[in-house]
């Protein structure tokens, strides 16, 4: 596993290396409102990405991105991959939810129908369309999606990033060189540690509380029943009075 791990780092590495990076073009609407700071502002990316550092912000979108600025906190997530590299108090909006961190890195992928959400270091929330929040662990990541029939937000299972896909989308917009790019993968994965102990006790405390969520759901159940049986008590009760004692 970790021969592969160092494989597939210089494969993306090499790739860096050798990639002539065109000067990002971005198309604005209105023109140049990006340089406007109260100005809202969208825009796309037409060329190899789009980099954008201002008023404590630094954010990254992949090639074909499609951003709406509403805010300088508030930017909505229309199509294609965000990074957010630096944004305390920082929200993305999207169709399924709002995603917003407190501080650290976080990612907002545009997907078929879903919208997935990974942690890299953030303290990290979702907010979801029927009213649930979500939050994310460091090094995890969920998909989100729309609303079932029953109303409720459609999200899935809580797992370790897909390292090789993230790699792959990492190593597009970083800005540094092939020795840069090495030593933050590096710290990563020392900040992550062992995903694999991670997800098992997530696993477990998840388990624990839907354990514990159903014997309280059990409680309420046996509460009402023993409210509903009192109730007919009295009413025979008072039934023989009314019918017996005249």
């Amino acid at each position: 596993m970790k021969n592969g791990f160092k494989l597939l780092l210089f494969v993306f590495a090499f790739q860096m290396e050798i990639r002539v990076r065109a000067a990002a073009e971005v198309l604005q609407q209105p023109n140049q409102c990006l340089a406007e700071k109260a100005v809202s502002c969208a825009l796309q990316a037409v060329q190899e990405g789009f980099h954008y550092q201002q008023y404590g912000l630094k954010i990254h979108a992949v090639k074909g991105s499609t951003l709406v600025r509403q805010s300088l906190k508030n930017w909505r997530l229309v199509r294609g991959a965000l990074w957010v590299e630096q944004g305390p108090g920082f929200e993305v909006e999207t169709v399924f939810g709002n995603i917003t961190g407190q501080q650290g890195q976080f990612w907002v992928l545009e997907q078929d129908k879903k919208v997935l959400i990974r942690n890299v270091d953030a303290d990290l929330k979702i907010s979801l369309r029927d009213g649930k929040v979500l939050d994310l662990p460091q090094g995890f990541e969920v998909w989100i999606s729309g609303l079932n029939t029953e109303g409720k937000s459609l999200y899935g299972m809580l797992r370790p990033v897909d390292l090789k896909d993230h790699l792959s989308l990492w190593s597009s917009l970083f800005q540094g060189s092939k020795d840069d790019f090495v030593e933050a993968v590096a710290r990563l994965k020392y900040n992550w540690g062992d995903m694999a102990e991670k997800s098992s006790a997530l696993y477990k405390s998840v388990v624990m509380r839907g354990i514990a969520s159903q014997e309280e759901r059990d409680l309420v159940l046996l509460r009402k029943k023993e409210r509903e049986a009192e109730e007919i008590k009295k009413i025979k009760e008072l039934y023989r009075a009314r019918v017996f004692d005249r």
